[in-house]
């Protein structure tokens, strides 16, 4: 059942560098701004600086997992293997609720910028003409994407360290921290916890580049060097991107802010100043870069949960030519768009992070459960300070899962459905349906991969 349905080969490190931190950058121009409001300018630091530590220390794991398990699965793969199917399959839904939700969030943020240029134009159909153009240029090939992504990744990374050299002498001390250092910390604890979701947009989405495994030139020795330099390059500009845009437009435009660069630059210096106009211009290449990388890591984790047959199989159908997976890409694209006409970002913003979330929780517990039970593996890349490591990720994963509780219980109320609903859907359907002829599924099954090289040493001795 999964004869020829292998994607091709064709990433390098800078490949996964571009991509890696292409994805991500969108949050540097647009969603963490929302949670200033909550936290003030010192407390989205601290809870920049605690998301970034989760971050980091999920990416030491999976870095790890990447190099035992490439396959498309990625963290499906991964708790599937140490944690059984359904746990596999809800690491799975968490993942594509994460970069499914992301797409029309990004979408939003595009059709802000677009409107700070050109008032007249629909934010819908600037999202309809971004979700045909991606999509197309995903059903084209992994390798075209990746060059066309690097250009846009140093051309976004350009203009941010624009701002950082007009905006660093600019910025002024009462935008920072109020009057009298008065507004150090508007709400205590309590608002560094409701800015944590927006904190994670800072980096969300770093973590899809194991989905991408399958598709490296040599994935044991490049994995993790793209994940690890992708943290770095990420962690630098989350905590320029925040203060510069912070003291130069204050906390108060900041949260509510749709476009907040343009905006601060525009607070500061007047909206026809230069520096605005190019970042509400140039400063959609921000934006689109990680619109194209969230389309790439859903279509990808569907892929992959299709080919195993926990979702419909026509959703792993590839190309006959280009080896993408073509439906995986066009159907969530269409009920996206649905998201963009129905919900405001910040709301989405709350489902987005808790399908991360749960699947940062899973991939972690995964990295501890398999040195336990499988000290063996092959591991050519350990994560380093290990259990701290994995420990210390999963109590912040936890502590910014119950964040958006206070943020707007509704969403929470709205996630936890979703995640119920897809336990009744796995136990009702997709069980009775697993392919165990998918790669994920064949290295879930260790006697069956004690098996197959029992087999294919008996075949070389023949030879």
């Amino acid at each position: 059942m999964s004869e020829g349905k292998e994607l091709k080969k064709a990433l390098t490190p800078l490949h996964l560098w571009a991509i890696g931190v292409g994805i991500v950058i969108s949050g540097n121009y647009f969603g963490w701004n929302f949670g200033i409001n909550h936290s003030g300018y010192v407390g989205m630091l601290i809870a920049t600086g605690l998301m970034a530590l989760m971050y980091m220390t999920m990416s030491l794991g999976i870095a790890e997992l990447s190099t035992m398990m490439p396959h498309a699965g990625g963290p499906y793969a991964f708790a599937r293997r140490a944690l059984g199917p359904l746990a596999g399959f809800l690491t799975g839904v968490g993942v594509v609720l994460e970069y499914f939700i992301a797409a029309p969030v990004i979408a939003i943020g595009i059709g802000a910028y677009v409107s700070f240029l050109f008032p007249s134009i629909s934010p819908v159909l600037a999202a309809v003409v971004l979700y045909a153009f991606f999509i197309g240029v995903h059903i084209m090939g992994i390798k075209e994407y990746a060059t066309i992504e690097m250009i846009i990744v140093f051309i976004a990374l350009s203009l941010l360290v624009l701002l950082y050299f007009v905006g660093l002498p600019e910025i002024k001390a009462t935008n920072l921290f109020g009057e009298n250092y008065g507004r150090l910390i508007p709400n205590g604890a309590s608002g560094i916890w409701s800015a944590l979701p927006y904190a994670m947009w800072l980096f969300l989405a770093i973590e899809m580049l194991p989905m991408l495994s399958e598709e490296c030139r040599d994935a044991k020795k490049d994995m993790p060097k793209g994940l690890m330099s992708g943290m770095i390059t990420l962690l630098i500009l989350s905590v320029l991107t925040v203060t510069v845009a912070v003291g130069l437009g204050g906390m108060e435009t900041m949260s509510k802010a749709s476009d907040p660069l343009p905006d601060a630059v525009s607070t500061a210096f007047g909206k026809s100043y230069w520096l605005a106009q190019v970042l509400a211009t140039i400063g959609l290449f921000g934006l689109i870069s990680s619109f194209s990388g969230v389309i790439l890591a859903y279509s990808r984790q569907i892929f992959a949960l299709s080919r195993a047959g926990y979702l419909p199989k026509f959703l792993s159908n590839l190309h006959e030519t280009r080896r993408t997976p073509y439906w995986a890409l066009i159907v969530p694209g269409i009920i996206g768009l649905m998201l963009v006409a129905l919900f405001d970002a910040d709301n989405l913003i709350l489902i987005s992070t808790f399908g991360a979330l749960i699947s940062y929780i899973a991939m972690n517990v995964s990295v501890i459960v398999l040195r336990r039970r499988e000290p063996n593996l092959e591991r050519s890349y350990k994560t380093p300070l290990y259990p701290f490591t994995p420990v210390v990720s999963i109590i912040l994963a936890v502590i910014a899962l119950f964040s958006s509780f206070f943020t707007n219980i509704t969403f929470f109320a709205i996630s936890l459905v979703i995640f119920v609903v897809a336990v009744v859907y796995y136990y009702a359907w997709a069980r009775h349906r697993i392919n165990t002829d998918a790669p994920e599924e064949q290295f879930a099954n260790p006697i069956r991969e004690i098996g197959q090289h029992e087999r294919t040493d008996e075949e070389s001795i023949s030879g």
